[in-house]
């Protein structure tokens, strides 16, 4: 039981970006805003833009005055696997970099990722138990 558990939380962390896809009635979704209203005021808070796959290339964070939070840009392989998420703050400043890697099977294996000056911050791996 100890290592059933870490290892579904593990796969629930690892599958939210591999189920970015999106479609509404078959047709692909270019972008998609999240709004925040307070007292009747509508700021946008959140910003994902798409591809012609239906993967999820960027995503932006705002501020409630507007201004950029963060940004990410995800790119992927020619199976459709996002393999690179890179972080930029509020400036569009390299943040971080986490390169992200599959085993035979199509599934995360392992994510590293790196800080501004390519220096590894922190490794993680995914091991999978099967019957």
């Amino acid at each position: 039981m100890k290592i059933i558990f870490p290892v579904i939380l593990s796969l629930i962390a690892f599958s939210s970006v591999d189920a970015q896809k999106k479609t509404i009635n078959g047709k692909k979704i270019k972008e998609i805003k999240e709004w925040k209203i307070d007292s009747g005021k509508r700021t946008l808070s959140e910003l994902s833009k798409y591809d012609a796959n239906g993967e999820r290339i960027e995503q932006i964070k705002y501020e409630t005055n507007g201004s950029q939070k963060e940004r990410t840009v995800f790119e992927y392989n020619a199976n459709g696997k996002c393999v690179t998420e890179t972080k930029y703050d509020e400036f569009n400043k390299l943040e971080k970099k986490t390169v992200i890697e599959y085993n035979s099977f199509g599934k995360r294996s392992k994510e590293t990722s790196y800080d501004a000056k390519g220096k590894v911050k922190s490794v993680k791996e995914v091991e999978y138990i099967t019957e």
